[in-house]
This record gives structure tokens, sequence and C-alpha cells, in this order.
């Protein structure tokens, strides 16, 4: 049996998607807005199991720990990514970022 993990969603992450559900908000709708937050929420949460399946994150190099990204978001093709680590049983989500944001620093 596969092992599962506990998904700790940092402050921080909590206020990536906050903010860029306010842009949804703003740039679509308050429904999108809200389907965008539950979404990524539920999309978290599957890292509970095989947190290793995505790829090292752009940032990977800059830290003394694996960085990982999952795609997150709405559609097909999210254009949004959880960046987190997996560490003594657990998977810490750091930062929900649009891709094309800045590099995440920590």
């Amino acid at each position: 049996m596969a092992q599962t993990f506990e998904v700790v969603t940092t402050r921080r992450a909590f206020e990536d998607i906050y903010r860029n559900m306010e842009w949804w908000a703003d740039h679509h709708s308050v429904s999108q807005a809200i389907e965008f937050e539950e979404t990524v929420v539920r999309q978290i949460a599957t890292l509970a199991e095989m947190p290793e399946r995505f790829g090292f994150a752009y940032e990977n190099g800059n830290f003394e720990f694996e960085l990982r990204q999952m795609p997150v978001g709405l559609g097909n093709r999210p254009s949004y990514r959880a960046i987190y680590t997996v560490r003594n049983g657990e998977v810490v989500v750091f930062a929900v970022r649009r891709a094309t944001e800045d590099i995440f620093t920590g």
C-alpha cells in the first residue's frame, strides 16, 4: 500500500490562493473566483498521495532541499503552480503562483 502524506499549506500559500482568487473575481466573475479557490485547494489535497509524481520547480537549485511544482488552476492546462517540498511524511506547500510570476525565493 502506498504511503499517505500529510499536506500542510502555509499561510503564504493560502494568501497566494486568495490573492489570485481576487484577481479572478475582478477579471472574470465571483463564481469563477470561488471555483478557482475550490479547485486549487482540492488539487493540492491530492499531494497526499504520490507527491513525487511532479517534477522539480525552476527554483529547486536555490534551496538546500528539493522543491517541486504541481500545475494547479482551472481548465486542462492550469496556469498556476503549487510550490512544495516533501519531508518527514509531510508535503509542505509554500506558494501558489502564476506560472509567469517571478522566481519563488522563499
